[in-house]
């Protein structure tokens, strides 16, 4: 199904599995698969009112594997591996239309968008008959939080959008420019701030780890920087980090494995859950493409992955050069070629550097990559007994304290000025004390652009969005790829370009 009208009906799947991911109360034992919020519901039952935003919520956690591949692939950080030539393409900066991952990504987001836009509808119908005016503007911002970062993906890849203002006018909406997008979010979340949990996800006792006051600030001052506005970047980071609700997880190695969920340091993350049990259902990503085949887990039978995702040999260099071990050791999964192949481009290498991670998991030669990332792969001793797939259990990490701190740093070096007490040296070395560094003093811009490389590789796009932003084209130039700003933003999906007509236009 190609034409966005198609999916106005909203589903909102097993509340049995909502109550296991993100705490519901006990009314969501019994599931509601398939259960549609337009005809035989009872609107008076006030305690029913949480039922359409957990179908947004499960939405928003049911991502495509291709996603995080496809938002990320093209940055000096990440090579595409594996068989998929669309991605294999769009890491050269050869852009199709036809590219069936552009088109899953676009089509997936405004899935969701348009399911948020329905949960938004249903809950207004509780609030006319309950009269908790308080409580559904609460879960109408949490939906508009939720479809704030959505477009933020959306505009960051294709340089604009279609900002949908009513579900029965898609096709006559016009197409914004990433700017006028990015604007739109700064607005959104100011007008759902004042509603939100003023808390740390990892707080609330309704929603577990749901979208409150400080998601709603980070995806704002993640548009705010896309506008070059870093005074709108330091004020929003700066109610961040003045709250007192978020610290750097002491553990840098353990944050992405089990031990990291729902820690001080997340800001948003996608959450799954395997329900404490060996067997049967399980909510969860689909990571076996950036596994690596060809592995000796620990744990018999453990699964092995596809191999789409791997770090670049620069930003190991790169990392080897400023003395790196545990983001280093994180962030890199190691091969024997791969070993060598390093050994042979940079030479010597640190003694730590082996094919097997620290749980004693065995990473063996494979055709398709030399070098995994491990932010993305689970230790096979971390499955629940009786589970077998790929990191089944792990939750995804999206947006993190770290980051807000390296972007308030950013900012202040760029002349944006702050309330709070906290300067550009002292956000950029708490980022590098946790990983073990010495401090900087006199940071500048490039300081913390190169922190940023060293601390958020391979999540999410963050390093090809801070190179486009600062139209860094000799750093994407980078292993016998050639970038231009021409090459910025993909096109957008020729299937959507058929049915919506404001898309064949472009974006000037």
């Amino acid at each position: 199904m190609k034409l966005l009208i198609s999916y106005f009906k909203p589903v909102f799947l097993s509340g049995m599995l909502l109550v296991a991911i993100i705490g519901c109360t006990d009314k969501l034992d019994q599931p509601f698969e398939n259960e549609s919020f337009t005809s035989d519901v009872d609107y008076t039952i006030a305690e029913d009112m949480d039922l359409p935003l957990l179908g947004a919520y499960y939405g928003f956690y049911t991502r495509a594997w291709e996603e995080p591949l496809t938002l990320g692939l093209r940055g000096d950080d990440v090579n595409a591996a594996g068989d998929q030539v669309p991605m294999q393409e769009q890491d050269n900066f050869t852009y199709m239309a036809s590219h069936w991952n552009t088109n899953s990504v676009w089509q997936n987001h405004y899935n969701d968008i348009v399911n948020i836009f329905t949960a938004i509808d249903e809950i207004n119908k509780y609030r006319e008959a309950t009269g908790n005016d308080a409580l559904a503007d609460q879960y109408i911002a949490e939906c508009r939080v939720m479809r704030g970062y959505l477009y933020l993906n959306i505009a960051r890849t294709f340089g604009g959008c279609i900002v949908i203002d009513a579900l029965d006018n898609i096709q006559n909406t016009p197409l914004s420019k990433k700017a006028e997008v990015m604007q739109y979010i700064v607005d959104e979340m100011t007008d759902a701030i004042p509603n939100l949990p003023d808390m740390h996800p990892n707080k609330r006792s309704d929603i577990r780890g749901g979208m409150t006051t400080y998601t709603a600030y980070a995806i704002q001052a993640l548009a705010y920087q896309e506008m070059k506005d870093y005074q709108g970047v330091v004020n929003a980071t700066s109610q961040i980090i003045n709250s007192g609700e978020f610290q750097l997880a002491g553990d840098y190695y353990h944050l992405f494995k089990t031990a990291g969920k729902l820690d001080d340091e997340n800001i948003m993350e996608f959450q799954y859950s395997d329900f404490n049990q060996g067997e049967g259902d399980r909510f969860a990503f689909l990571w076996a493409p950036f596994g690596i085949g060809g592995w000796t887990p620990v744990v018999t039978g453990a699964g092995a992955g596809w191999g789409f995702y791997e770090p670049t040999l620069k930003y190991i260099e790169f990392m080897l050069d400023r003395g790196e071990v545990v983001r280093l050791e994180t962030s890199v999964i190691f091969t024997p070629d791969g070993i060598t192949e390093l050994r042979n481009d940079y030479g010597e290498l640190p003694e730590w550097i082996t094919n097997t991670n620290r749980e004693g998991d065995i990473f063996n030669n494979n055709a398709r990559l030399n070098f995994a990332s491990g932010k993305h792969i689970q230790p096979s001793t971390e499955l629940i007994p009786g589970r077998t797939s790929l990191g089944s259990n792990k939750n995804f990490i999206v947006i993190r304290y770290s980051e807000m701190l390296l972007m308030y740093a950013e900012a202040i070096t760029r002349g944006a000025s702050s309330s709070i007490s906290m300067s550009a040296d002292d956000a950029v070395n708490m980022v590098r004390s946790r990983a073990g560094l010495g401090s900087l003093s006199g940071v500048t811009t490039q300081n913390v652009l190169d922190e940023k490389f060293a601390e958020l590789a391979m999540e999410w796009g963050t390093r090809y969005y801070d190179m486009i932003r600062t139209e860094n084209t000799s750093e994407l130039s980078h292993e016998g790829k050639t970038f231009t700003m021409d090459k910025a933003y993909l096109p957008f999906p020729a299937d959507q370009v058929a049915e919506l007509p404001q898309l064949e236009v472009g974006i000037d």
